[in-house]
């Protein structure tokens, strides 16, 4: 290359770098192997990092450098699990240190599609789909096969060739070990209560915790985990596809990929662009302030609350598992039924009402909670923050005189100046009330010349 007088001052990194990584002979296969331990020292970087941050309780001076790192790894491990895979493929590609490497084989089936047409000309079996047809049959010209419309189509007539099961089964594997290395990380745990990925359950149950404890985690820390699965799943499992399900979202908060698709089971994205009409939101008309808002919260909330099975209801003085199917059922009433009379206090006009009636809506918005709590500025944290700017949104619109405010502070202090009557608020891991902390507000204090005082309520307990 040096020889041929090409110039390369121009090109692209990343195009050198596909170049370099897709050559053959030694020195090649010597430059990938370096290029994988550059990875796993990134990998470790990133690690660290997210374990300071978590320490300290704040954002690091360099957040936006690490971000930077976490998506570069990502990259870089992309590239690397591009390259072309061994033949014949019968002998499966081994495993190389680091950055997740060892999949490259597995990789590299998965991902021959056309993305003109959505055609898969050679896919890798996902995990647990033993009837999926690998592509054309092994003689004869046909056409490729292509799934349905919906994704979901698992034909059992033609045989998978042994090659392609062992290459699914390497993506199966791999995809293992990270949730083998996420359950025992002790910065992952101390945010998430204990093992987040259980042993025993299904692949596709065991990838759906994964992926909502992501969304629990400081933001190093999750990025960190994105980029490891990345590493490891085929890449067309995490593009968002049409038969992905869509949950509203509010138009004021990114939309995101909230748990992707493994194998043939579609994903799931929080998307703003998304009808907010009908479910859990039909009781509103539509001409209500912060209507976008609301509805997209309420959606969500919705969702996760039934999805997510860490996720804990806050109705009662205690905490209480979603996954009772009482306590669902109950949440999910409660959730309409405010709705509804926010929707009716706003069509009669009654201006301070209307903003107790919001209050008492993001309560219920706030009330779907984990034990322990999200982590500070994870996506979960960012999106129950987006309640309180609805009740001031209603409150500039129908009544500006009325004051809110957020409990925050020692918990004692905040029930003897009427913040809270503490009749149903929520104690953690406080012995007492003297000791314990406001970690939660899940109703904001009221004070309006109609309304009077109205009482907040909250989550508090010792932060240890």
């Amino acid at each position: 290359m040096t020889d041929s007088g090409t110039h390369l001052t121009d090109v692209p990194f990343e195009e050198l770098l596909a170049t370099v990584l897709c050559a053959e002979g030694r020195y090649a296969e010597l430059f990938r192997e370096h290029v994988t331990r550059l990875g796993g020292v990134m990998q470790e970087g990133l690690l660290r990092a997210a374990m300071d941050r978590a320490r300290r309780g704040v954002p690091g001076e360099e957040d936006e450098m690490w971000q930077c790192v976490a998506e570069l790894y990502r990259r870089l491990v992309s590239r690397l699990d591009r390259r072309p895979a061994p033949a014949p493929l019968t002998e499966p590609a081994t495993a190389t240190a680091g950055a997740g490497a060892a999949e490259a084989a597995a990789a590299q089936a998965a991902r021959q599609a056309d993305p003109a047409v959505g055609t898969v000309t050679g896919r890798a079996v996902p995990p647990g789909d033993d009837g999926a047809v690998a592509g054309a049959p092994a003689t004869g010209g046909g056409t490729p096969h292509r799934p349905d419309v919906d994704g979901w189509a698992v034909p059992g007539a033609r045989p998978v060739a042994p090659e392609v099961r062992e290459a699914g089964e390497q993506v199966r594997r791999a995809i293992e070990q990270v949730f083998v290395e996420f359950a025992d990380e002790a910065e992952v745990r101390r945010w998430t209560g204990g093992r987040p990925v259980p042993a025993g359950f299904e692949l596709v149950d065991r990838w759906r915790a994964f992926h909502l404890s992501l969304l629990r985690l400081p933001p190093a820390l999750e990025a960190l985990w994105t980029a490891r699965m990345r590493s490891a799943a085929p890449a067309y499992w995490l593009e968002p596809a049409e038969n992905w399900q869509r949950v509203p979202a509010p138009a004021t908060v990114p939309g995101r990929v909230l748990v992707p698709a493994c194998g043939r089971y579609p994903g799931v994205l929080a998307d703003p662009r998304a009808s907010k009409a009908g479910g859990v939101a039909a009781p509103l008309s539509g001409n209500e302030p912060g209507h976008d808002l609301a509805a997209g919260l309420a959606h969500q909330m919705s969702w996760l609350a039934a999805a997510d099975e860490a996720a804990h209801s806050a109705r009662t003085w205690q905490l209480t598992p979603l996954r009772d199917p009482h306590e669902g059922v109950g949440y999910t009433e409660l959730l309409t039924e405010r709705l509804a009379k926010f929707s009716q206090a706003v069509a009669w006009g009654e201006t301070e009402r209307c903003v107790l009636r919001a209050a008492q809506l993001a309560e219920g918005l706030r009330m779907v909670v984990h034990r322990p709590l999200v982590a500070p500025d994870s996506w979960w944290h960012r999106l129950r923050d987006e309640t309180v700017r609805f009740v001031r949104e209603v409150a500039a619109e129908h009544a500006p005189h009325v004051v809110i405010t957020e409990i925050a502070g020692r918990y004692a202090e905040a029930k003897n100046n009427g913040l809270t009557d503490g009749r149903d608020d929520v104690r953690l891991t406080s012995a007492s009330e003297s000791d314990g902390l406001v970690l939660d507000c899940l109703r904001p204090h009221l004070r309006g010349t109609e309304l009077g005082d109205k009482p907040g309520r909250v989550v508090y307990g010792a932060t240890h």
